[in-house]
């Protein structure tokens, strides 16, 4: 092995199989929650005059679906990863494999049932004022803390990749002790990181497209049936040098970093939706009580001139 000295990931240990475990009875547990949420909406009647609730809550309810097959899929594919065997090399280049893309998944599946769950509060008619607050808060989980730490624990699943491949006869690993591999996967994780700071600047100018959030929960579950596949059918078949080569490991982390802007923009353009449409609504309230007044006052001076003539 190489020294520690000359290669500062050698001693990053990781157990793939036991933190499986875990990840699969937390998606099992947000599989559950996912279920429950898709029936808030029978507790509550859109109002008529809102046409933007009931169409909101029809999406909440699609994403919370697509949401719950496949948080579903990711605890069945992470309690299979839960029993690999890394005692050889090729069990161990398939585990960290696994574990990388089912990080994607995971974590997309994530965001989008936050995602799900701030569409489902907006559709909640005249109360929806009681949950802006609890909206904003979702808002800045999916839009900005959730692809974050979707994305760093993306780079911290690399490592496990990039240490499977170190030459134990090396005498160095790469620049600064830090193999080249990590360094592009590092340079792929900030650029994503920076341009989720430039979507939150411009989120303002983002195009608004109503059916976007619905399209991206869509892509979410595909992903997670192609990623199924993928670990059951092609990765056995394949040799290590494929399975846990750079071209697979850096593929995955720009897939990740893509993936995770489209979820920024969606929640993004999610809010500015609404704050449309408060907007509208309040202007539409403002102008229906001043016809309402006009038309009362109209009444009023008819039922006087009506009186004085009699």
């Amino acid at each position: 092995m190489i020294a520690a000295v000359s290669c500062r990931i050698t001693e990053l240990e990781f157990d793939v199989a036991a933190s499986a475990g875990w990840y699969s009875a937390i998606a099992g547990v947000l599989a559950g929650f996912a279920l429950l949420a898709i029936l808030l909406p029978l507790d509550h009647d859109a109002a008529e005059e809102d046409p933007d609730s009931a169409r909101h809550g029809s999406d909440g309810v699609v994403i919370l679906a697509c949401a719950f097959f496949s948080l579903l899929i990711s605890s069945f594919t992470y309690g299979i990863l839960a029993g690999r065997s890394a005692g050889t090399a090729q069990g161990a280049a398939v585990a960290a494999h696994e574990q990388l893309l089912h990080g994607v998944a995971l974590g997309l599946t994530t965001l989008l049932l936050l995602f799900a769950l701030r569409s489902i509060l907006a559709s909640y008619g005249a109360n929806r004022a009681v949950f802006l607050p609890a909206q904003q808060i979702i808002l800045a989980g999916t839009a900005v803390f959730g692809p974050v730490v979707l994305l760093s624990f993306q780079f911290a699943n690399a490592v496990d990749v990039e240490r499977l491949r170190l030459d134990p006869a090396a005498t160095s690993c790469g620049p600064g002790g830090v193999p080249s591999g990590l360094w592009i996967n590092l340079a792929i994780t900030v650029a994503a990181l920076v341009a989720i700071a430039l979507l939150a600047l411009n989120r303002n100018r983002l195009p608004a497209r109503n059916q976007a959030p619905v399209w991206i929960a869509k892509g979410v579950l595909g992903f997670n049936v192609a990623v199924v596949a993928w670990s059951s059918i092609a990765v056995p078949l394949l040799a290590v040098g494929v399975v846990g080569g750079a071209i697979a490991e850096h593929l995955v982390v720009a897939a990740s970093a893509l993936a995770t802007q489209s979820a920024k923009s969606d929640s993004e353009n999610f809010s500015r939706r609404a704050s449309f449409r408060r907007a509208a609504g309040a202007k539409c309230e403002a102008r229906r009580r001043t016809t309402c007044w006009a038309l009362s006052t109209t009444r009023t001076r008819s039922s006087s001139s009506a009186a004085t003539s009699w």
